[in-house]
Protein backbone atom coordinates (compact mmCIF):
# COMPACT_ATOMS: atom_id res chain seq x y z
CA UNK A 1 0.00 0.00 0.00
CA UNK A 2 2.85 2.64 0.97
CA UNK A 3 4.33 2.05 -2.15
CA UNK A 4 1.10 2.29 -4.20
CA UNK A 5 0.44 5.85 -2.18
CA UNK A 6 4.29 6.70 -3.17
CA UNK A 7 3.96 6.14 -6.71
CA UNK A 8 0.69 8.29 -7.35
CA UNK A 9 1.91 11.09 -4.90
CA UNK A 10 5.11 10.85 -7.36
CA UNK A 11 2.73 10.60 -10.49
CA UNK A 12 0.54 14.36 -9.32
CA UNK A 13 3.83 15.91 -8.87
CA UNK A 14 5.16 14.89 -11.95
CA UNK A 15 2.01 15.69 -13.82
CA UNK A 16 2.26 19.98 -13.61
CA UNK A 17 6.56 19.49 -13.97
CA UNK A 18 5.64 17.86 -17.46
CA UNK A 19 3.18 19.92 -18.17
CA UNK A 20 5.03 23.32 -17.65
CA UNK A 21 7.83 21.56 -19.64
CA UNK A 22 5.64 21.97 -22.47
CA UNK A 23 5.38 25.41 -21.83
CA UNK A 24 7.32 28.18 -23.68
CA UNK A 25 8.91 30.40 -21.13
CA UNK A 26 10.31 33.37 -23.58
CA UNK A 27 8.51 36.38 -23.77
CA UNK A 28 8.68 39.50 -26.28
CA UNK A 29 7.11 42.55 -25.92
CA UNK A 30 6.92 45.86 -27.77
CA UNK A 31 5.07 48.58 -27.81
CA UNK A 32 5.58 52.13 -30.03
CA UNK A 33 4.42 55.79 -29.48
CA UNK A 34 4.68 58.90 -31.99
CA UNK A 35 5.90 62.06 -29.30
CA UNK A 36 5.50 65.23 -30.75
CA UNK A 37 9.51 66.62 -29.73
CA UNK A 38 12.59 66.06 -31.02
CA UNK A 39 14.44 63.24 -30.09
CA UNK A 40 16.79 64.22 -28.20
CA UNK A 41 14.35 65.34 -25.56
CA UNK A 42 12.89 61.90 -25.65
CA UNK A 43 16.48 60.62 -25.00
CA UNK A 44 17.46 62.95 -22.05
CA UNK A 45 13.97 62.33 -20.54
CA UNK A 46 13.86 58.33 -20.68
CA UNK A 47 17.51 57.82 -19.37
CA UNK A 48 16.78 60.11 -16.49
CA UNK A 49 15.91 57.65 -13.88
CA UNK A 50 14.79 60.61 -11.75
CA UNK A 51 12.53 61.29 -14.38
CA UNK A 52 10.33 58.05 -14.20
CA UNK A 53 8.05 58.53 -11.17
CA UNK A 54 6.41 61.30 -13.28
CA UNK A 55 5.40 58.70 -15.66
CA UNK A 56 5.93 55.70 -14.46
CA UNK A 57 3.04 52.83 -15.16
CA UNK A 58 3.56 50.93 -12.31
CA UNK A 59 4.85 53.53 -9.54
CA UNK A 60 1.41 55.44 -9.86
CA UNK A 61 0.05 52.48 -8.23
CA UNK A 62 2.04 53.27 -4.96
CA UNK A 63 3.68 56.65 -5.14
CA UNK A 64 4.93 55.98 -1.51
CA UNK A 65 7.33 53.11 -3.04
CA UNK A 66 10.94 53.25 -1.12
CA UNK A 67 13.05 54.57 -4.19
CA UNK A 68 17.41 53.91 -4.33
CA UNK A 69 19.49 56.12 -7.50
CA UNK A 70 23.02 55.55 -7.76
CA UNK A 71 25.51 58.40 -8.09
CA UNK A 72 24.79 59.18 -11.75
CA UNK A 73 21.57 57.81 -12.57
CA UNK A 74 21.49 59.29 -15.97
CA UNK A 75 25.24 57.76 -17.06
CA UNK A 76 26.05 54.19 -18.66
CA UNK A 77 25.87 51.83 -15.25
CA UNK A 78 23.08 54.49 -13.64
CA UNK A 79 20.35 52.33 -11.95
CA UNK A 80 17.34 53.24 -9.76
CA UNK A 81 15.69 50.66 -7.57
CA UNK A 82 12.44 50.20 -6.18
CA UNK A 83 10.71 48.31 -3.07
CA UNK A 84 7.50 48.64 -2.40
CA UNK A 85 4.92 46.91 -0.81
CA UNK A 86 2.40 46.37 -3.52
CA UNK A 87 4.29 46.67 -6.66
CA UNK A 88 7.47 44.34 -5.73
CA UNK A 89 10.98 45.37 -5.59
CA UNK A 90 13.85 45.55 -8.09
CA UNK A 91 16.64 47.48 -10.07
CA UNK A 92 16.85 48.77 -13.73
CA UNK A 93 20.16 49.83 -14.96
CA UNK A 94 21.53 51.67 -18.11
CA UNK A 95 23.76 49.10 -19.55
CA UNK A 96 24.33 50.86 -23.06
CA UNK A 97 23.68 54.44 -24.66
CA UNK A 98 23.82 54.31 -28.70
CA UNK A 99 24.01 58.60 -29.77
CA UNK A 100 20.22 59.75 -29.10
CA UNK A 101 18.71 56.97 -31.10
CA UNK A 102 18.83 53.61 -28.62
CA UNK A 103 18.80 53.01 -24.98
CA UNK A 104 19.71 49.27 -23.62
CA UNK A 105 18.73 48.17 -19.95
CA UNK A 106 18.64 45.43 -18.02
CA UNK A 107 15.88 44.86 -15.25
CA UNK A 108 16.13 42.70 -12.18
CA UNK A 109 13.17 41.59 -10.50
CA UNK A 110 13.15 40.46 -6.84
CA UNK A 111 10.02 40.26 -5.57
CA UNK A 112 7.34 38.95 -5.76
CA UNK A 113 9.77 36.47 -7.95
CA UNK A 114 13.48 36.69 -8.85
CA UNK A 115 14.38 37.51 -12.94
CA UNK A 116 16.43 39.11 -15.14
CA UNK A 117 15.51 40.86 -18.57
CA UNK A 118 16.20 42.74 -21.30
CA UNK A 119 15.03 46.04 -21.86
CA UNK A 120 15.83 48.50 -25.01
CA UNK A 121 14.31 52.13 -26.09
CA UNK A 122 14.71 52.76 -30.06
CA UNK A 123 13.77 56.54 -30.74
CA UNK A 124 13.36 56.98 -34.46
CA UNK A 125 12.99 61.11 -35.91
CA UNK A 126 10.13 61.26 -37.73
CA UNK A 127 11.08 64.69 -38.77
CA UNK A 128 11.83 67.75 -36.75
CA UNK A 129 9.14 67.92 -34.28
CA UNK A 130 7.90 64.41 -33.84
CA UNK A 131 9.97 61.23 -32.70
CA UNK A 132 8.29 57.57 -33.27
CA UNK A 133 9.22 55.91 -29.37
CA UNK A 134 9.35 52.32 -29.35
CA UNK A 135 9.71 49.88 -25.82
CA UNK A 136 10.72 46.33 -25.46
CA UNK A 137 11.18 44.49 -23.06
CA UNK A 138 12.80 40.34 -23.83
CA UNK A 139 13.20 37.42 -21.18
CA UNK A 140 11.87 33.81 -19.91
CA UNK A 141 9.80 33.29 -16.87
CA UNK A 142 11.09 30.98 -13.97
CA UNK A 143 10.51 27.15 -14.69
CA UNK A 144 7.33 27.00 -12.37
CA UNK A 145 5.82 30.53 -13.86
CA UNK A 146 5.91 29.61 -16.92
CA UNK A 147 1.66 29.44 -17.36
CA UNK A 148 1.54 33.01 -16.82
CA UNK A 149 3.98 34.00 -20.09
CA UNK A 150 1.28 35.14 -22.51
CA UNK A 151 -0.09 36.39 -19.24
CA UNK A 152 3.18 38.59 -18.54
CA UNK A 153 3.28 39.77 -22.06
CA UNK A 154 0.02 41.06 -22.11
CA UNK A 155 -0.10 42.74 -18.84
CA UNK A 156 3.88 44.54 -19.79
CA UNK A 157 2.28 45.78 -23.18
CA UNK A 158 -0.92 47.09 -21.62
CA UNK A 159 1.94 49.22 -19.18
CA UNK A 160 4.25 49.78 -21.97
CA UNK A 161 0.84 51.69 -23.91
CA UNK A 162 -0.18 52.93 -19.95
CA UNK A 163 3.32 54.53 -19.51
CA UNK A 164 4.57 55.83 -23.71
CA UNK A 165 1.18 57.85 -23.25
CA UNK A 166 1.80 59.43 -19.64
CA UNK A 167 5.31 60.31 -21.09
CA UNK A 168 4.05 61.51 -24.23
CA UNK A 169 1.98 64.33 -21.15
CA UNK A 170 4.83 64.86 -19.72
CA UNK A 171 6.91 65.77 -22.68
CA UNK A 172 4.39 67.07 -25.38
CA UNK A 173 1.90 70.31 -24.39
CA UNK A 174 -1.26 70.02 -25.71
CA UNK A 175 -0.99 66.22 -26.27
CA UNK A 176 -3.72 63.77 -25.50
CA UNK A 177 -2.47 61.49 -22.39
CA UNK A 178 -4.38 59.46 -19.49
CA UNK A 179 -3.94 60.10 -15.57
CA UNK A 180 -5.39 58.02 -13.32
CA UNK A 181 -6.14 58.33 -9.35
CA UNK A 182 -7.27 55.13 -7.54
CA UNK A 183 -9.81 56.81 -4.83
CA UNK A 184 -10.33 53.70 -2.62
CA UNK A 185 -13.36 51.62 -1.57
CA UNK A 186 -16.93 53.64 -1.46
CA UNK A 187 -20.53 52.22 -1.27
CA UNK A 188 -22.15 53.29 -4.52
CA UNK A 189 -26.02 54.06 -3.96
CA UNK A 190 -28.90 52.27 -5.65
CA UNK A 191 -30.25 53.88 -9.07
CA UNK A 192 -33.25 53.99 -10.95
CA UNK A 193 -32.40 54.60 -15.09
CA UNK A 194 -33.72 54.82 -18.31
CA UNK A 195 -31.49 52.21 -20.56
CA UNK A 196 -31.04 51.40 -23.97
CA UNK A 197 -29.62 47.27 -23.99
CA UNK A 198 -26.83 46.38 -26.12
CA UNK A 199 -25.26 42.85 -26.25
CA UNK A 200 -22.44 42.51 -29.47
CA UNK A 201 -18.84 42.68 -30.09
CA UNK A 202 -16.63 45.96 -29.15
CA UNK A 203 -16.68 47.98 -32.41
CA UNK A 204 -20.53 47.55 -32.96
CA UNK A 205 -20.63 48.45 -29.11
CA UNK A 206 -19.17 51.54 -30.04
CA UNK A 207 -21.03 52.46 -32.39
CA UNK A 208 -24.14 51.52 -30.36
CA UNK A 209 -23.01 54.05 -27.39
CA UNK A 210 -22.39 56.95 -30.69
CA UNK A 211 -25.86 56.76 -31.22
CA UNK A 212 -27.55 55.60 -28.02
CA UNK A 213 -26.05 58.39 -25.68
CA UNK A 214 -26.60 61.21 -27.99
CA UNK A 215 -30.31 59.88 -27.74
CA UNK A 216 -30.36 59.89 -23.96
CA UNK A 217 -28.42 62.93 -24.22
CA UNK A 218 -31.71 64.65 -25.93
CA UNK A 219 -33.78 63.28 -23.77
CA UNK A 220 -32.09 64.53 -20.73
CA UNK A 221 -31.88 67.84 -22.28
CA UNK A 222 -35.67 68.20 -23.06
CA UNK A 223 -35.83 66.73 -19.15
CA UNK A 224 -33.46 68.28 -16.73
CA UNK A 225 -35.65 67.84 -13.58
CA UNK A 226 -35.81 64.03 -14.57
CA UNK A 227 -32.27 63.35 -14.46
CA UNK A 228 -30.30 62.60 -11.01
CA UNK A 229 -26.85 62.17 -12.24
CA UNK A 230 -24.20 61.68 -15.39
CA UNK A 231 -24.85 58.92 -17.75
CA UNK A 232 -23.47 55.73 -17.26
CA UNK A 233 -23.12 52.33 -18.37
CA UNK A 234 -23.40 48.97 -16.47
CA UNK A 235 -21.71 46.09 -17.71
CA UNK A 236 -23.26 43.00 -17.53
CA UNK A 237 -21.22 40.59 -18.94
CA UNK A 238 -17.80 41.09 -20.58
CA UNK A 239 -15.56 38.55 -22.44
CA UNK A 240 -12.31 39.54 -23.30
CA UNK A 241 -11.18 36.14 -24.75
CA UNK A 242 -13.86 37.31 -27.70
CA UNK A 243 -14.40 40.56 -26.43
CA UNK A 244 -18.47 40.57 -26.37
CA UNK A 245 -20.20 42.46 -24.14
CA UNK A 246 -23.72 42.49 -22.70
CA UNK A 247 -24.35 46.10 -21.22
CA UNK A 248 -26.71 48.62 -20.80
CA UNK A 249 -26.28 52.18 -21.75
CA UNK A 250 -28.26 54.54 -18.71
CA UNK A 251 -29.36 58.02 -17.87
CA UNK A 252 -30.43 58.22 -13.95
CA UNK A 253 -33.86 59.55 -13.13
CA UNK A 254 -35.39 60.70 -9.96
CA UNK A 255 -39.07 59.56 -11.14
CA UNK A 256 -40.81 56.94 -13.34
CA UNK A 257 -41.88 58.80 -16.82
CA UNK A 258 -44.41 57.47 -18.93
CA UNK A 259 -43.69 56.81 -22.73
CA UNK A 260 -39.90 57.74 -23.27
CA UNK A 261 -39.56 55.24 -25.89
CA UNK A 262 -36.41 53.23 -23.01
CA UNK A 263 -36.67 50.62 -21.18
CA UNK A 264 -36.59 51.72 -17.00
CA UNK A 265 -34.29 49.65 -15.29
CA UNK A 266 -33.36 49.69 -11.28
CA UNK A 267 -29.41 49.26 -9.92
CA UNK A 268 -28.78 48.16 -6.69
CA UNK A 269 -26.56 49.52 -4.05
CA UNK A 270 -23.20 47.99 -3.44
CA UNK A 271 -19.47 47.95 -2.46
CA UNK A 272 -17.09 48.97 -5.35
CA UNK A 273 -13.90 50.17 -5.78
CA UNK A 274 -13.79 53.39 -7.56
CA UNK A 275 -11.18 54.88 -9.65
CA UNK A 276 -10.89 58.15 -11.74
CA UNK A 277 -10.00 58.81 -15.01
CA UNK A 278 -9.02 62.11 -16.81
CA UNK A 279 -8.75 61.74 -20.37
CA UNK A 280 -9.89 60.62 -23.95
CA UNK A 281 -12.14 58.00 -24.14
CA UNK A 282 -9.66 56.08 -26.15
CA UNK A 283 -7.88 55.48 -23.30
CA UNK A 284 -10.65 53.53 -20.90
CA UNK A 285 -9.01 49.89 -22.23
CA UNK A 286 -6.36 50.97 -20.23
CA UNK A 287 -7.95 52.19 -17.00
CA UNK A 288 -9.97 49.17 -16.83
CA UNK A 289 -6.86 47.11 -17.07
CA UNK A 290 -4.88 49.29 -14.19
CA UNK A 291 -7.65 49.50 -12.05
CA UNK A 292 -7.78 45.47 -11.53
CA UNK A 293 -3.90 45.71 -11.96
CA UNK A 294 -4.41 47.59 -8.74
CA UNK A 295 -6.67 45.66 -7.18
CA UNK A 296 -4.47 42.83 -7.43
CA UNK A 297 -1.99 44.44 -6.14
CA UNK A 298 -3.50 45.94 -3.19
CA UNK A 299 -5.22 41.84 -2.72
CA UNK A 300 -8.82 43.38 -3.00
CA UNK A 301 -11.07 40.58 -4.47
CA UNK A 302 -13.92 41.83 -7.17
CA UNK A 303 -17.28 40.37 -7.30
CA UNK A 304 -16.53 38.52 -11.27
CA UNK A 305 -20.12 37.84 -11.45
CA UNK A 306 -21.65 41.52 -9.97
CA UNK A 307 -21.86 44.22 -12.79
CA UNK A 308 -19.80 47.30 -13.19
CA UNK A 309 -20.06 50.92 -13.82
CA UNK A 310 -18.30 52.81 -16.11
CA UNK A 311 -19.93 57.16 -15.44
CA UNK A 312 -19.15 59.50 -17.58
CA UNK A 313 -18.73 62.84 -15.09
CA UNK A 314 -19.19 65.28 -17.54
CA UNK A 315 -19.70 66.46 -21.35
CA UNK A 316 -16.94 65.79 -23.34
CA UNK A 317 -18.46 68.49 -26.11
CA UNK A 318 -18.56 71.36 -22.79
CA UNK A 319 -14.66 70.58 -22.43
CA UNK A 320 -11.58 72.76 -24.14
CA UNK A 321 -9.08 69.62 -23.83
CA UNK A 322 -9.98 65.81 -24.00
CA UNK A 323 -7.76 65.33 -21.02
CA UNK A 324 -10.41 66.88 -19.04
CA UNK A 325 -12.97 64.29 -19.77
CA UNK A 326 -13.50 62.59 -16.46
CA UNK A 327 -14.69 58.86 -16.33
CA UNK A 328 -15.11 57.20 -13.27
CA UNK A 329 -14.60 53.45 -12.82
CA UNK A 330 -16.59 50.85 -10.08
CA UNK A 331 -15.42 48.01 -9.84
CA UNK A 332 -18.02 45.41 -7.41
CA UNK A 333 -15.49 44.22 -4.82
CA UNK A 334 -15.85 41.45 -1.80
Amino acid sequence: MATILIALLVVILAVPLIYLSTLKGEFEVSRSLAIGVDRQRVFEKIKDFKSWPEWSPWLMHEPETRLEYSASPDQQDGWYSWDGETVGAGRLTHLKFSDSSKIEQKIEFLRPFKSVSKVWWELEQLDEHNTLVRWNMSGSMPFLFRFMTKKITEYVGKDYATGLAMLRGVLEPGAEYPSFSFDGIVEKPAQNALTIPFEGDLETMKTAMAEGFPKLGEFAAGNQDLTSGPPFTCYHEVDLEVMKFKCDMALPVNREVAETGFELKHFPAGRFYKMTMKGSYEFLELAWYQVYSHLQMQKIKPQKKAACFEVYENDPNEVSHTNEITTSIYVPVK
